[in-house]
């Protein structure tokens, strides 16, 4: 009888897929890397089990490591088993198991991705299998997904400019690593190990993204060293209201600064991208005009003693905040990091848990919409989270909404031009067994499910209110904020923004214009700049995946579309390798980052030999090739060649360095 072959990623997965199509994996099955019913097979891989091989697979001279060896650009790449027992074992099982004669048709399981895809492309090639190969490409592990996901799969030649971007990216990174690591090793070594005082010639260990992260670290640990603080002066004054005897403070505005530092008009503008940046650059070069001596904050008091207020202007705005947008990876590890100080790279490996367990759908994903094809799935994902009495009553007041609001016209949240491979992180309808999970686990999938619970409530509304009382011909604003409605964030709390400390709590709303305020005192504030704060991997993964951009504001983050320095499956293990080879450290209780001295020593001979490899835009540059070449934007052969050619160019440039 003919027999269909599925292959996955993983054995985990293996399990998935052999439950659905009615069969079990036992002990035995395990130990013999495979399942067999009548008609199907199922096997895995261990993750990668195919690699690109050393140079020394290529000319036994490249053994040794000298610059006249350089650049090393085979003709042809070669390719070989991973060098461990266990994956040389599975590896014959699926090479014998592809080239079975009973074997008539393949399944291509791994995981819907670039690094998925070239998982299978190699295996499929090293084997030497030429059988028709489909393509399952599921968004999670739930029986549905993967039936569906079987019945829909394509020929695996609909994957082709995906595979071709996928060796690509293997291949750059084998350029990059083994050409770069070699000349700077060879070039620089030994000066590195003298500047870290280490006894033996140090090997530099360069990469394509891994370089330029590393300098984004050094480059803001050398902006805090060099940061010289300057004082500076502010004016706070407590005023109490004649009629209403309402006790208030408010901050002196410096003329031509009016309204500058209300948090009000912060959060009522809307710029867009280009507005936002031109109105950043203003407000940087007209920083030092802002920041005022002790003498003048001291002139300023003495004018305005002895003076009482007026209240000149009160704006009560109701003002609406939308739901935020659901999490693709980044933007997980990010929140994950900055609430429980989770590690990015161990929020990756739960996440990927709670994907396996069929409890969210697939992590690896830059998207933060939906695409209209999961609508028809979520009443059934409410439903399963309904049953969980964790999420009931959240499920409940949707339901007394009324009709889900999120339908093809919610372009916030459903936008199929800005979904890729995937879409947006949510839950399953899966019931998750919260009271099992370890907290860490239970931490990252409540913020997945609340986050998409939040999508349908309606927004949240706050009543702004700005006052200006004037003291003679002086301004002094204050500003409070109080939650009218709760809107979305019955469900899920945010992160503090800044700028909330200049909030008072005062009733400032019921004064009344015009009313007088008797001054009670002023207080002479005493100021320092502030240096840029250093990265924590949580800020890290975001500024990666905006190329080296780390912007605070989420929706604006969202609009600033790059290819990012990197993909949202490497950049985790990106940041643990420099932690690993000692280029940078992570606290483990704060999660900060900072380079080591000889991160710093390398980013230092980098930055004078070909100082684009720590560029982020150079980088992204890269990732944006392969994102053509997979949208058939360009072709796998002109990609390589402006590979090569840079390749060459810049171990020219650095050979001269020296």
């Amino acid at each position: 009888m003919r027999k269909k072959l599925y292959i996955t990623e993983k054995p985990s997965v293996a399990a998935s897929f052999a439950e659905v199509l009615g069969m079990k994996i036992g002990r035995k099955d395990r130990e013999r890397g495979y399942a067999e019913s009548i008609d199907t097979i199922v096997t895995w891989c261990f993750g990668h089990l195919i690699t690109l091989a050393l140079p020394d697979a290529y000319d036994p001279a490249y053994r040794a490591w000298r610059v006249e060896s350089l650049p090393i650009i085979p003709e042809k790449y070669k390719y070989i088993v991973i060098d461990d027992k266990g994956v040389k074992k599975q590896f014959e099982t699926v090479k014998r198991l592809m080239n079975r004669e009973d074997v008539d048709l393949i399944y291509a399981c791994t995981d819907s991705g670039r690094e998925g895809e070239y998982i299978f492309r190699l295996v499929y090639e090293q084997t030497g299998c030429k059988k028709e190969a489909k393509r399952v490409w599921i968004s999670s592990q739930t029986e549905e997904a993967v039936r569906e996901g079987i019945r829909s799969a394509k020929d695996l030649s609909e994957y082709n400019s995906l595979a071709q971007a996928a060796y690509c990216r293997a291949k750059e990174d084998w350029l990059f690593g083994m050409n770069f690591s070699r000349i700077y090793t060879c070039m620089y070594g030994a000066k590195v190990s003298s500047l870290v005082k280490e006894s033996k010639s140090s090997v530099i260990a360069i990469g394509r993204v891994m370089t330029c992260v590393l300098g984004l670290v050094v480059e803001r640990e050398q902006e805090i060293k060099n940061f010289v603080p300057k004082k500076h002066y502010g004016i706070e004054a407590n005023f109490v209201s004649a009629n209403s005897r309402i006790e208030y403070k408010g901050k002196w505005v410096p003329k031509g600064e009016k309204g500058s530092k209300s948090v009000n008009n912060k959060a009522e503008n809307k710029f867009d991208t280009k507005e936002k940046t031109k109105a950043k650059q203003t407000e940087k070069m007209e920083e030092e005009e802002k920041y005022i001596g002790k003498e003048e904050a001291e002139s300023v008091i003495e004018k305005l003693s002895g003076h009482s207020g007026k209240i000149k202007k009160i704006q009560i705005k109701a003002k609406k905040e939308q739901p935020p947008l659901l999490f693709n990876l980044a933007e997980l590890q990010s929140e994950a990091n900055k609430k429980f100080k989770l590690p990015v790279d161990k929020t990756l490996e739960i996440a990927q848990s709670l994907y396996e367990k069929k409890l969210i759908t697939y992590p690896r994903t830059d998207s933060r919409v939906l695409s209209t094809d999961v609508l028809g799935e979520i009443p059934k994902v409410l439903n399963g989270l309904y049953k969980s009495p964790a999420y009931r009553d959240y499920v409940l007041r949707i339901k007394e909404f009324g009709d889900i609001k999120v339908t093809k016209s919610s372009k916030r949240f459903v936008n199929n031009e800005k979904v890729t491979d995937h879409y947006a992180i949510i839950p399953t309808y899966i019931t998750p067994e919260l009271d099992t999970m370890k907290d860490e686990v239970k931490n990252v999938y409540n913020l997945i499910v609340k986050r998409f619970l939040a999508i349908f409530y309606p927004p949240a509304v706050y009543n702004s209110v700005q006052v200006e009382t004037q003291v003679k011909d002086e301004i002094f604003i204050s500003n409070a904020k109080t939650l009218k409605e709760a809107g979305w964030k019955e469900v899920y709390e945010v992160s503090a923004v800044k700028g909330e400390e200049d909030l008072t709590k005062a009733p400032i709303h019921l004064l009344v214009k015009n009313e007088e305020s008797k001054v009670l005192g002023y207080e002479l504030e005493e100021k320092l700049t502030r240096p840029p704060s250093r990265y924590t991997d949580g800020s890290l993964i975001i500024t990666m995946e905006k190329a080296g951009k780390f912007i605070e504001d989420e929706e604006l983050r969202e609009q600033i579309k790059t290819c990012g320095i990197g993909t949202s499956a490497t950049r985790a293990g990106i940041i643990k390798k420099l932690k690993n080879i000692g280029y940078i450290k992570i606290n483990s209780k704060t999660q900060v980052v900072t380079p080591t001295p000889k991160g710093e020593a390398i980013v230092e001979v980098v930055k004078r030999t070909a100082k684009e490899l720590l560029s982020p835009s150079f980088t992204a540059s890269w990732e944006k090739g392969l994102a053509m070449i997979e949208n058939k934007e360009t072709t796998q052969e002109i990609f390589e060649q402006k590979l090569h050619a840079y390749i060459k160019k810049t171990i020219a440039k650095v050979k001269r360095s020296h």
